[in-house]
């Protein structure tokens, strides 16, 4: 003999409160306003980060490519550029080795950072509307 369990309480009426339906889309919109509100203080931290990293990168780079002489070898360009191109494995190497890459890598992270959460705080905000 089989036993269908699924009818074995099918005669009793359930107790379901009236404004049942109303609170669990209360509490889907709560929890939605909470992790909208966590992703909205994520991305905004993130967005100050970039910002601090952007200005320490800038400031970092400026002062490197001067104390590096970048400038004086990159300008050997436009005033002696016969003897730049005739030299050239040389000055390439010269190039190179004076350029400020830590500094210009902080710049382009915080750039790259910028442009990241600046596209998540989007993303946040037309979710909320």
């Amino acid at each position: 003999m089989k036993k269908d369990y699924e009818q074995l309480f099918s005669h009793l009426d359930a107790p379901v409160p009236r404004d049942l339906s109303e609170r669990i889309l209360s509490r889907i919109a709560a929890r939605e306003r909470r992790i909208l509100a966590v992703k909205f203080a994520f991305f905004g931290g993130a967005f100050l980060a970039s910002v601090v990293s952007m200005a320490y990168g800038f400031v970092s780079l400026n002062s490197q490519l001067a104390q590096s002489g970048f400038p004086q070898f990159f300008s050997l360009l436009f005033s002696d550029f016969s003897v730049a191109v005739a030299n050239f494995p040389d000055f390439a190497l010269s190039i190179t080795e004076s350029f400020p890459v830590f500094s210009a890598a902080i710049l382009t992270g915080g750039i790259a950072l910028t442009v990241w959460s600046i596209a998540g705080l989007h993303d946040e905000v037309m979710a909320f509307k």
